[in-house]
This record gives C-alpha cells, sequence and structure tokens, in this order.
C-alpha cells in the first residue's frame, strides 16, 4: 500500500537546519503570563468590621473578602466612598472586592448607614 508523504516536517527540518534553530513548542500561557499575586484579606462582619483597619502597600494588588454574620440593616452593603465603590453584603455569603491598585492614603470603609467604620491605610512604596 502507498501511503502519501508530506513535504510540511520535510520542510519543517529544513528550515530548522538552515537557520540553526531548534524546534520546540510554543511557550504554554503559564509560561508567558507573569502576574503579580494578589492579597487576599478577610474581613468579618460582626458587629464591626474585623479586621477594623487594614494596612497595605500602594500598588499592591488586593482582594478583600468580606464575610457578613451580623444581620442587622445596618450590614448589608459596604462602602467606599473615597473609591466611589458600593456592594452588598448577603449574610453568611463571602463577597469578594478587587480593589485597584491605589495609591498612599487612607481610605475609609462603612455601612451604608455610616455607623460601623473601617479603614484602609495605604502606606507609601519603600
Amino acid at each position: 500500500m502507498h501511503r502519501p508523504t508530506s513535504l510540511f516536517p520535510a520542510a519543517a527540518l529544513s528550515l530548522a537546519a538552515l537557520t540553526g534553530a531548534a524546534l520546540s513548542p510554543a511557550p504554554a500561557a503559564a509560561d508567558v503570563q507573569h502576574t503579580a499575586e494578589v492579597r487576599e484579606i478577610e474581613v468579618i462582619v460582626d458587629g464591626g468590621y474585623q479586621p477594623g483597619r487594614i494596612t497595605v502597600t500602594a500598588g499592591e494588588r488586593v482582594r478583600l473578602r468580606f464575610v457578613r454574620r451580623d444581620r442587622t440593616p445596618c450590614t448589608r452593603e459596604v462602602v467606599f466612598p473615597g473609591l466611589d465603590l458600593q456592594h452588598g453584603l448577603p449574610t453568611d455569603q463571602p463577597v469578594v472586592l478587587e480593589l485597584p491598585a491605589l495609591a498612599a492614603g487612607e481610605y475609609e470603609f462603612r455601612c451604608a448607614m455610616h455607623m460601623i467604620r473601617g479603614l484602609l491605610v495605604v502606606q507609601p512604596e519603600s
């Protein structure tokens, strides 16, 4: 039985021989992609925010994971007025907020009724 031959492997081999380049598979996406790590901080909402003061570094990628255990209406939302960010907090369901890289400074977070407050402190890079 006659099997057809393909010119492509031979052509690729010849090209590699001519250029001195070895053929290798394309790098995997994980090899090419270099992403900065994200720091995740859990904030428990139960009569207040624990922790009530969070310190990070300017430019750091931060993910806040809010877990609301408090059942009072006041804690239904978390608001970051300085970041124009507001998000509902269902009871006993984690809510993850990805924060942008922030400039140094202090960013208040609070409930919608202004009764429960926390502070995100962004320190300058050293």
